[in-house]
């Protein structure tokens, strides 16, 4: 697969990368590990939240939720956003709103996603979440003699057993149990590592996990793969375990230092040398090492968590991992000839609305008698047309999620995701593998956009 580049970005002048490690250094089984997120939160809301035992009796879709969604709480809503905040496409629960419906919860405005009657689907983690969400709309609304509480309660509910099952160990543990069930193993990703690793490029993990869940990982993904080194530890110089990402990189909080064999930790003053640590600052971090903002790249998969935060704060450069769009360009090619016929068929349409317009414009400009069964005429040929373009338009949507179509478009727009992708990310890939087709000294250069204005 190809590096996306929205920024021109020199690797000769990057001396150090630092890398999240869940769904970015670390793959993971996406529909394997959110089916059990999904199961965890239902069992949390039964025994926690007393919800009734029928919800229980729910099954997991994986495709009813893509990243990049937003949550309407108040209304038990999910949209789909153009980066402008648009909504392009909107649920209650599973139930599709047309045109009229949205309109009328929605009104054609742009949607503050910051408001907090709105909750943003920005990583992978979030899937079993939207999916349960849906489901349990439906069924409060079908049900309405169930006690249950609103769609805004409902959501933050949902929230709350996401975050203890995180907390608690639960998944981790499951994970623990049959991590090939969920975690990929992949040598490409190792190669590219340590080929820039022969660059001089100083690696390192900034992660949110804790220690003993990311040496789990690491041992498991990285260290049988490794050609050059032995052991993950030598491959990242410094491993940040615990980082509590955004705050890392706004905030300035103390390192521990951790024992790498009995994972207890002590507190860490002074300069950040190599070694495994938790918490602390990028501050601190990009002082130890000696280095400018702009000579330090950080890729991570949580546009927030790991993107937006550092890009505002500290300058460093920046690349997100989106698995999703290894799918996204093959549908795309798939496409190409129904995109071609798609465009085709517009070009056709816009003929003939001219055509209507400039008869418009001759009986109420300047009072000409028009034929009617030719404006007619114009009519029934702009009503084929419409109906050939939606039959194409079906067939290309097809090849993208059933529900919501393609990660990176809303209609003819782009999503609130891509929107975000770009301005935030200097560039994007689908994994770290992805590297290994590029010198480590490679200058990215994106290609010349053209405005409205500029094109032919």
């Amino acid at each position: 697969m190809s590096i996306y580049v929205n920024r021109t970005l020199n690797m000769k002048y990057i001396a150090a990368i630092g890398f999240d490690m869940d769904y970015t250094v670390v793959r993971y089984h996406s529909k394997n590990f959110e089916e059990m997120v999904y199961k965890e939160i239902v069992r949390k809301l039964v025994e926690e939240k007393k919800y009734p035992k029928e919800i229980e009796g729910f099954k997991f879709e994986y495709s009813r939720s893509i990243r990049g969604l937003v949550v309407d709480r108040k209304n038990g809503n999910i949209l789909k956003l153009s980066r402008y905040g648009r909504v392009k496409t909107s649920f209650h629960g599973t139930q599709e709103l047309d045109f009229r419906k949205s309109q009328q919860f929605y009104k054609g405005l742009s949607i503050d996603v910051g408001d907090s009657n709105y909750s943003v689907v920005d990583t992978n983690f979030s899937v079993g979440y939207t999916s349960l969400y849906s489901h349990l709309v439906d069924y409060k609304d079908k049900n309405p003699n169930v006690s249950l509480p609103s769609y805004e309660v409902m959501e933050s509910d949902l929230m709350d057993a996401l975050d203890m099952s995180h907390r608690d160990g639960t998944l981790k543990n499951e994970v623990r149990k049959n991590i090939s069930h969920y975690i990929v193993q992949d040598p490409a990703i190792v190669t590219a590592l340590e080929r820039l690793k022969k660059y001089k490029k100083k690696l390192l993990i900034i992660t949110n996990s804790d220690y003993s869940y990311s040496k789990l990982l690491l041992d498991y993904t990285i260290t049988p793969f490794l050609k050059e080194h032995k052991h993950w530890t030598e491959l990242f110089e410094i491993t940040i375990t615990g980082s509590s990402k955004p705050a890392f990189f706004v905030e300035k909080r103390a390192f521990l230092k951790v024992d790498p064999a009995t994972a207890t930790m002590i507190n860490h003053d002074g300069p950040v040398t190599p070694g495994i640590y938790q918490g602390g600052s990028a501050t601190q971090l990009q002082k130890s090492l000696g280095l400018l903002g702009d000579q330090i790249l950080y890729l991570g998969d949580h546009i927030y968590g790991d993107i937006l935060s550092l890009k505002k704060s500290i300058g460093w450069r920046t690349a997100l991992v989106i698995e999703e769009i290894e799918d996204e360009v093959a549908a795309i090619k798939k496409t190409t000839k129904v995109s071609t016929e798609i465009n085709t068929l517009m070009d056709l349409k816009t003929v003939l609305e001219d055509q209507l317009n400039d008869m418009y414009a001759k009986e109420h400009e300047f009072g000409h008698k028009v034929d009617r069964a030719d404006v007619q005429k114009l009519f029934d040929e702009i009503d084929k047309l419409d109906h050939q373009l939606s039959d194409k338009i079906k067939d290309f949507n097809s090849h993208f999620n059933p529900y919501w179509g393609a990660v990176m478009r809303a209609g003819n727009e782009e999503s609130y995701l891509a929107g975000q992708l770009d301005r935030y990310a200097c560039i994007y890939m689908s994994k770290i593998s992805d590297f290994g087709a590029y010198s480590p000294r490679i200058y990215f250069r994106p290609e010349k956009r053209l405005m409205a204005h500029e094109c032919p």
